[in-house]
């Protein structure tokens, strides 16, 4: 057997820990027609468990969509994601392959043949002349069309929805797109990691998808529940792991359940047995091997903003403004940190947690590069 943890999205096939909650009341809102909106820091799994639940809904005999607005880039990009995800479902299935053609308007599906023998799956607009808000409105229409004539229920699943909000026609999108879905009788799942961004959309007044859906947050693994999880993969493995070494495991990642996982991967992968010298020495692969993601991160932040990131990474604080804190970690004016925490928090790389009240970052391992880069080793 291969190394049983995955460092990518895990296959609906997998063994998948824990979520038992969570598939049965996502999948209960799914079969009542309600639209969900399943949010969480990334690298939680609300792709994986989006996925999944689509695969009990087909076996329930629904008719699934899924479609990835990560880094989308216009209108008639949104539009062109919507349409290429249902030909892609439907062209091995001929009587839904038959409805797309007819109802699926604005684009039409292009079919080729790769250098590895498979089929590669691109969509085109049907009319040249047709494109922005008018393209995407007439693909939702179409999707309508192809819901109401296709005697199924229907599921969508739009994953990374806030990244609309970038298109200078974001309010126009969600308004056109708001405005369809409330007369479609399938039901959708709104999946997204920049929490305050994907919530705005849905919890503002102002805003077209206000109060259309159920907020849903998915939370962190139980500890005692994901350590029996690495132990049982790495059972599977042939690798024993006892319950003290496996919990030392998820306490160096946070019980991040991302990083648990990456973690027990380089655990497997480079020793034979699991003890503490190589959890240590997998805690530096997995530090070294997210390197370029935090560089990156940083790249796209003002000076200050990284001055801040540095402060929470060393000392996390319930009083971010407290002139004491921002005299001690140099952050300037109280208005400065103001500025810069509503940036990041956008982006998701700060937040405030509910319980204790303290200002953090949310990714634990990006905390400690951090502290690390400012800390000299001798």
């Amino acid at each position: 057997m291969g190394n049983p943890f995955y460092l990518q999205e895990v296959p609906v096939e997998a063994p998948f820990c824990n979520r038992a909650r969570e598939l049965k009341e996502l999948e209960s809102y799914a079969v009542a027609g309600a639209n969900v909106v399943l949010f969480s820091p990334r690298r939680y799994g609300k792709t994986s468990l989006g996925k999944r639940i689509q695969r009990m809904l087909v076996d329930k005999g629904f008719i699934t969509f899924f479609a990835d607005f990560f880094g989308v880039a216009s209108v008639d990009d949104v539009a062109a994601r919507l349409a290429k995800a249902i030909f892609a479902v439907t062209h091995n299935q001929e009587p839904l392959w038959k409805k797309a053609l007819r109802t699926i308007r604005s684009f039409r599906p292009v079919l080729k043949p790769d250098l590895e023998g498979r089929i590669s799956l691109s969509v085109e607009p049907s009319s040249a002349g047709r494109s922005g808000l008018r393209l995407l409105e007439e693909t939702m229409d179409s999707l309508g069309d192809f819901i109401s004539t296709a005697h199924m229920p229907v599921h969508v699943a739009l994953d990374e929805f806030q990244e609309i909000v970038i298109l200078k026609e974001a309010l126009q999108i969600e308004g056109a797109m708001r405005s369809r879905i409330q007369q479609q009788k399938g039901s959708y799942l709104f999946i997204g990691s920049r929490r305050r961004v994907l919530l705005g959309i849905f919890n503002e007044r102002q805003r077209p998808f206000f109060q259309s859906a159920i907020n849903y947050p998915l939370k962190t693994l139980p500890v005692d529940e994901l350590i029996e999880f690495l132990i049982e993969q790495f059972r599977k493995g042939k690798r024993k792991c006892s319950k003290d070494l496996a919990r030392q495991l998820v306490t160096q990642t946070g019980n991040h359940p991302y990083y648990s996982q990456k973690l027990a991967f380089f655990v497997y992968e480079h020793s034979n047995k699991v003890t503490e010298v190589a959890i240590n020495q997998g805690m530096e692969r997995l530090i070294l091997s997210e390197r370029p993601v935090f560089e990156a991160t940083l790249q796209t932040l003002s000076p200050h903003q990284r001055l801040l990131l540095q402060a929470l990474a060393k000392e996390p604080t319930q009083k971010l403004l407290a002139n004491d804190y921002i005299r001690n970690h140099r952050l300037g004016s109280v208005g400065g940190v103001q500025h810069s925490v509503r940036q990041i928090e956008d982006l998701d790389i700060i937040e405030k947690d509910q319980e204790s009240g303290f200002w953090r970052l949310v990714d634990p391992i990006f905390a400690m590069w951090l502290k690390r880069q400012s800390e000299e080793r001798i």
